[in-house]
């Protein structure tokens, strides 16, 4: 099974995750911003400067996935990753629907002042406060497009209000959802 935990800055897809290896014997986790930090080195970005905006970001992210619940199909494949744009979204999983059918797209919901908050407290950088003010105020300018993608979101994808919920209740969500799709268990 493949879950995507997709959602907004803030809105708690690493401590989801953090949650979701700690439930899960055997997990992999593959984080696509780094596929994005490493082809920011490699070929020219493109002038909006968002790595989702290269192809070649899609593809490969698509295929790392479908390759990873090929072969290790024994193993519950975690990507928590925001991605926005619907068509690439469809991209991603088209290439990784060629491998596997098993896939979990979650929505981590929040209210706008929820995500506010947490924007605003979270520290990215700690050793670099300039960087730090600077990912802040990207992160904050993208809460109304997420929110536009929330309202956009299909049957295919739960949403999971995280407000008044912890990391490890949304976790357990999630792999009932899991389960639910797979016909089994997926605690360990």
């Amino acid at each position: 099974m493949l879950v995507w935990i997709n959602g907004p800055f803030g809105a708690g897809k690493s401590s989801v995750t953090d949650e979701l290896t700690r439930a899960v014997d055997e997990v992999i986790v593959f984080d696509p911003e780094e596929v994005g930090f490493h082809l920011r080195t490699w070929v020219p970005l493109p002038a909006s400067g968002d790595f989702q905006d290269l192809a070649c970001w899609r593809d490969v992210v698509g295929q790392t996935c479908a390759s990873i619940a090929r072969h290790y199909p024994s193993h519950l494949l975690l990507v928590p990753m925001t991605v926005v744009n619907d068509d690439y979204r469809r991209e991603i999983f088209d290439l990784i629907h060629k491998s596997t059918d098993e896939v979990l797209h979650v929505w981590l919901s929040a209210t706008r002042q929820a995500l506010s908050d947490r924007i605003t407290h979270q520290v990215v950088w700690p050793d670099h406060p300039e960087r730090d003010a600077e990912v802040r105020a990207w992160r904050l300018a993208q809460i109304d497009g997420a929110m536009t993608t929330e309202r956009r979101l299909g049957a295919d994808t739960v949403v999971l209000p995280t407000d008044d919920a912890s990391p490890r209740q949304l976790a357990e969500r999630i792999l009932a959802e899991a389960g639910g799709r797979t016909g089994g268990d997926r605690h360990p």
